[in-house]
């Protein structure tokens, strides 16, 4: 295998230093020869669309795939591995009948930091008739996009594998073509509005006709009857029994809305881009919204409405058939909210809303607009959070998406990030309703000049807009709250903010001994304390989390922060706050951060040494602690992790043992320490043996023992069981151990099996 390894590594040295294929002949080194071997040099440094389409091409296209290690072709160092014989140039799109168009744009920084660093990206991307390729180019002075597109000329098209565009098709002009695609009551509409001589027979200008599907146009029709009521639009070219002045509102109307469909130019699918705006004809200034998307299905849309049919070339123009009538968009998301009465509610918060200001400039949202009967049914709650100006922008954001999403893309389940930074989960059930994170929607695809609107029949609170004690209801932990009702912190808590809270779980507290629990309900202020010592004074993140970290609390002792991890051999990773595992995700809210641990924390009474001493089982340790003079040590600030031996331990290996070991100080010290560790090791920070290594542990004595986890959950240390872990002080932690480690022992080869499992 070494000998592979090596002969690639020279392959690829030989690579670099020689350009490109012709080795042979360069030995020459004549001056055309070098300068020609520069100027390949550099075309494969910088690229070019043509190289890159050409690579595209042979390694991708129809099937062929290879890897080539050296100069290409050369004989001596060229190694090409493949399947499928010799390369050939299938980049059609340098074949006859195709046309090209390239389209740049440069968008300068102006008054802005920037790095100093320059990168560029180029993505190609094609179908049967076209491809594409866009570069993009940042540097500190803005940033430069070059759009590169080859299709089929108007009148061709192209089998696959054949090279450039051969297929000839007929070309008609927009009359025929609406014929041809049975759009006769568009047809009807155009002739009656006087745009056919505009647009349908007009040699002179192309244009790009969005045109509504025959069915679309039917059941669209009574709405353009609603404009005049006393007209009957069935047939709009039967209308002559009304007064000239009601004619000529309906049919400047219907004039305005079908110039609405039409722009001038031809907009083919290649060109569209995801949410690229086309302006219309229409007077009213109406855009029309594309989106492009993939996931979780292929779509094209304009202003939400499906694109049945794209890329119908006329000689004139082309035509996108849709599946629906395009309403004229002209108003922002804004202006749609305050015109609807049925969304005061909302009209008003976003009034004091920095939000507000954003839904009125150009953008590409999605929002989804509660109704007031939606905040009828959180009228309490939510009048708590409206008081708070950032906690009610936190409900405003969790209903704004910063991208434009149609319904019609909306499959099953599926999820997009909002600006709160939180996945919105969108469904469509099995009877074709759509819900928002359990909210169903009333009205979907209100368009506006700056996105699209859905109306809503719920309000989505999110965590981040609840204070700490809703969100620990939100989250279930009822007994938490029960403890904070019984210390009297209700208030307290409800009006605490910036802070990070350490909730035990349930579980955690209902482990609690009844005499614990009626010691709570005597001793108020000593309740306070211990709930206290769960909250920390700021917003702690993840990344504030590191090992042997220490936060304040509120009660004014200190907590000590530990992270375990098993890598490189796994990926168990642990974070402890006293020795109590934290849930890796927090859970934030408006005033703070909260975490779920899986213990109730109590302030520790002092150092290790004091821990030991307040103890009656560990009086023999307190003793021989002394004549070794260690005392000392463990009242530094450590931490100090302590294996302690109870008075059993020691009087298993004998009276005499005991002895012996005050009598020799030196010697006990030496056994002492190596019951202490210079860190703070948690029993959840002890995972389980693998097959690749074990956890060790170095104390101060020098020596190094194992430390694991059984497949019985038994953490050991050496042959030593932990009898009582996380026994926690100012500087470290103390676990009860029944046995006394005198020196490292080598354990039976075959143990590890038993450990493992």
């Amino acid at each position: 295998m070494k000998y592979v390894l090596v002969f690639i590594l020279v392959a690829v040295v030989l690579d670099v230093c020689l350009a490109g294929p012709g080795w042979n002949e360069r030995r020459k080194g004549s001056r055309g020869d070098r300068e020609r071997r520069r100027k390949m040099r550099n075309q494969r440094r910088m690229g070019t669309f043509d190289h890159f389409s050409d690579m595209f091409n042979q390694r991708f296209h129809g099937g062929r795939y290879s890897f080539d290690i050296g100069p290409k072709r050369d004989p001596w160092f060229g190694l090409d591995f493949s399947w499928t014989g010799e390369t050939k140039d299938m980049s059609w799109w340098k074949g006859p009948n195709v046309c090209f168009s390239m389209k740049e744009s440069v968008q300068n920084n102006t008054g802005e930091i920037h790095t100093h660093f320059s990168s560029q990206s180029l993505i190609c991307d094609g179908t049967d008739t076209t491809f594409k390729c866009t570069k993009t180019r940042s540097t500190p002075r803005g940033k430069e996009t070059t759009v590169e597109l080859y299709e089929c000329c108007p009148g061709f098209t192209r089998h696959e594998d054949e090279f450039g565009c051969l297929q000839e098709v007929p070309l008609f002009d927009i009359p025929t073509l609406l014929e041809n695609l049975k759009l006769e009551e568009l047809i009807k509409l155009l002739e009656t509005s006087g745009l056919s001589s505009d647009v349908l027979f007009s040699r002179t200008n192309n244009f790009t006709i969005f045109a509504p599907s025959d069915e679309a146009v039917k059941m669209f029709l009574p709405l353009i009857a609603e404009m005049e009521t006393t007209v009957d639009l069935t047939d709009l070219g039967s209308v002559v029994m009304v007064s000239e002045d009601i004619k000529d509102s309906v049919i400047n109307n219907t004039r305005n809305l079908l110039l609405g469909h039409v722009t001038v130019g031809m907009v083919t699918s290649s060109q569209i881009n995801d949410n690229m705006l086309i302006e219309t004809a229409s007077p009213l200034k109406s855009t029309i919204r594309m989106n492009v998307y993939q996931q979780p299905v292929q779509l094209l849309t304009a202003n939400c409405k499906k694109v049945k049919q794209a890329d119908n070339i006329a000689r004139n123009g082309v035509i996108h058939v849709l599946d629906d009538v395009l309403e004229p968009v002209t108003e922002t998301l804004l202006e749609l909210i305050q015109k609807n009465p049925e969304l005061s509610t909302l009209k008003t918060a976003l009034g004091s809303s920095n939000i507000g200001a954003s839904l009125r400039e150009d953008g590409q949202y999605t929002l989804f607009a509660p109704t007031d009967a939606a905040f009828k049914k959180h009228k309490d709650l939510l009048m708590k959070i409206i008081s708070n100006p950032s906690c009610m922008d936190n409900v405003l954001k969790n209903h704004l998406l910063p991208n434009v999403v149609c319904s019609s893309v909306i499959q099953g389940d599926t999820q997009t990030p909002n600006i709160l930074n939180k996945q919105t989960k969108l469904t469509r059930d099995a009877d074709d309703k759509l819900y928002v994170d359990g909210a169903q929607i009333i009205t979907s695809d209100v368009m506006a000049t700056n996105g699209v609107l859905y109306i809503l029949d719920d309000v989505l609170i999110p965590d981040e807009a609840l204070n700490l004690l809703q969100i620990a209801e939100k989250n279930d932990l009822v007994e938490f709250g029960k403890l904070v009702d019984l210390a009297d912190l209700k208030k307290e808590l409800h009006n605490t903010e910036n802070v990070t809270v350490f909730v035990p779980s349930n579980d955690a507290i209902k482990v609690l001994s009844s005499r614990v629990v009626a010691n709570f309900a005597k001793d108020k202020e000593g309740l306070q304390e211990i709930l206290k010592y769960h909250i920390v004074p700021e917003v702690l993140s993840c990344s504030k989390l590191y090992n042997n970290q220490k936060f304040n609390s509120l009660q004014g002792t200190q907590l000590r922060i530990n992270e375990y991890s098993s890598f490189p051999f796994g990926r168990s990773w642990t974070q402890t706050v006293q020795c109590a595992q934290i849930d890796s995700t927090p859970i934030k809210g408006c005033h703070g951060t909260m975490y779920v641990i899986d213990k109730v924390l109590v302030p520790p009474t002092g150092n290790v040494l004091d821990v030991l001493a307040q103890d009656k089982q560990f009086s023999t340790l307190i003793e021989l602690i002394k004549i070794a003079g260690l005392g000392d040590t463990l009242q530094q600030d450590g931490p100090y992790t302590v294996f302690a031996p109870t008075n059993q331990a020691f009087s298993a290996i004998g009276s005499d043992a005991v002895d012996e070991l005050k009598q020799n100080p030196e010697t006990l010290k030496s056994v002492l320490l190596n019951h202490v560790a210079r860190d703070s090791i948690c029993c959840a920070g002890v995972i389980r043996a693998n097959w690749f290594d074990s956890q060790k542990v170095r104390t101060l004595s020098g020596d190094v023992f194992r430390i694991g986890r059984t497949r019985r959950d038994t953490i050991y240390i050496d042959n030593s069981d932990i009898i009582q872990c996380d026994l926690t002080a100012t500087n470290g932690v103390v676990h009860v151990i029944h046995d006394v480690i005198t020196s490292a022992s080598r354990r039976d080869p075959w143990d590890w099996i038993w450990d493992f499992k």
